[in-house]
């Protein structure tokens, strides 16, 4: 990842803490580099969590530039009753994708996306297929056959921030379908 982030877990009140992270931020003038999970695709079902049944736990990120003075301020606020429950660095930070079409137009589109990806993130996996079927020429939209298929699938991963956007991004187009973002320490 371009920039280092650390998943912070939080045991208390979900709206307590979003207001908590909302103070934090505005006392210290914080535009990014602190995410509240739960406004996000991110998937935060640890194991343990969904085998004990720890549904008061509330998922942050943090950059490094934020990481510890977040840590001090939520140690400094006991008498709201919020406690660190885990602090840990996050290694990899990426979703899965796939996609098709039929339609070349959207095909020269998806690879100029997947081309072009914002800097601090990266393709891995990827595997397109493009298949030219001259038989299909002319078969209509719906038909088992068509002359031109353009598939996939892949994984971007990198920088948190960014991969957040982009995943917006690729959710938002019609023809790719993305997993959450997974986080990895």
């Amino acid at each position: 990842m371009s920039q280092n982030y650390y998943e912070v877990v939080v045991k208390g009140d979900d709206n307590l803490l979003k207001g908590f992270l909302s103070g934090f931020k505005a006392a210290k003038r914080i535009k990014s580099g602190l995410i509240f999970a739960a406004d996000h695709p991110i998937d935060t079902h640890h194991l343990k969590e969904i085998l004990t049944f720890q549904r008061d736990h509330v998922h942050l990120a943090a950059s490094e530039r934020y990481h510890a003075a977040l840590l001090a301020a939520i140690k400094a606020a006991a008498e709201i009753d919020i406690e660190i429950v885990s602090d840990k660095r996050i290694s990899k930070a990426y979703f899965d994708f796939k996609f098709s079409t039929f339609n070349r137009d959207v095909a020269s589109k998806l690879k100029r996306r997947l081309a072009r990806l914002p800097v601090g993130l990266e393709l891995a996996d990827f595997e397109p297929k493009e298949t030219i079927e001259p038989s299909g020429k002319g078969v209509e939209l719906y038909s088992p056959l068509h002359d031109y298929a353009f598939e996939g699938k892949g994984r971007v991963q990198g920088d948190l921030e960014k991969l957040l956007l982009f995943h917006r991004k690729c959710e938002e187009h019609v023809f790719i379908e993305t997993s959450d973002i997974e986080l990895e320490s």
